[in-house]
């Protein structure tokens, strides 16, 4: 089968490409996401034209990850590392579709749970309780713990040019001229970089939301 347009390596470049990872090489990681993640991206919005771009680009951000971290779940001598991909992405795509709709029931579960007037006034009640006031920092000395662990999550899903960018945004910048300087953007037509900054940014956002974060 003739390789897809989409997909700038041939065979043996690819498999080259792959080899490196196998091996460990430092750079390699870098380089294979910037070869597949747009094509493959690309790829999934166009086979599945009623998605969510965005879920599109997170299903390929996971695939090109997970190979990342280990290269060894690709065999070559099965199919091309094209195949594989849009085979893996395909699957990480339906597996987001299935823990969105799992999410958006139990929201709905919680909503539709509403408090009676009288356990409104127990609590309302209750919160001037000492207990209740320990477990209330108990709390929050836990919500602090889970946001450094989504923290540390959140940053080793992004590639590094990803990470500076949400620092960026952690840290209020507004600017797409900045953004575009960052990401090497600054010699393209200024509608072009806010449509490559705002992809970025969108796309780490919903890194963010799946890791149970804030938006930022």
């Amino acid at each position: 089968m003739a390789n897809d347009s989409r997909f700038p390596l041939s065979a043996s470049e690819a498999r080259a490409l792959w080899e490196r990872l196998l091996t460990g090489d430092p750079t390699a990681s870098s380089d294979f996401a910037v070869t597949y993640l747009d094509p493959l991206t690309d790829w999934l919005i166009e086979r599945h034209p009623h998605c969510d771009p965005h879920d599109c680009a997170t299903a390929a951000e996971d695939t090109i990850l997970a190979l990342i971290r280990e290269p060894a779940s690709y065999q070559p001598e099965r199919q091309t590392l094209e195949a594989y991909l849009r085979m893996a992405a395909s699957r990480d795509l339906q597996n987001l579709w299935q823990r969105e709709q799992r999410h958006a029931r139990r929201r709905a579960d919680l909503e539709a749970v509403e408090l009676s007037p009288e356990m409104r006034k127990y609590l309302r009640d209750d919160a001037a309780d000492p207990a209740t006031i320990v477990d209330r920092e108990e709390d929050l000395a836990q919500d602090r713990v889970k946001v450094q662990r989504h923290s540390d999550e959140i940053l080793s899903s992004l590639a590094p040019l990803e990470v500076h960018v949400f620092e960026l945004m952690r840290a209020g910048e507004r600017k797409t001229e900045t953004y575009a300087r960052l990401l090497g953007l600054s010699d393209r037509p200024p509608d072009e970089q806010r449509r490559e900054v705002k992809r970025i940014k969108d796309r780490i956002k919903k890194r963010i939301g799946r890791a149970g974060g804030k938006n930022v």
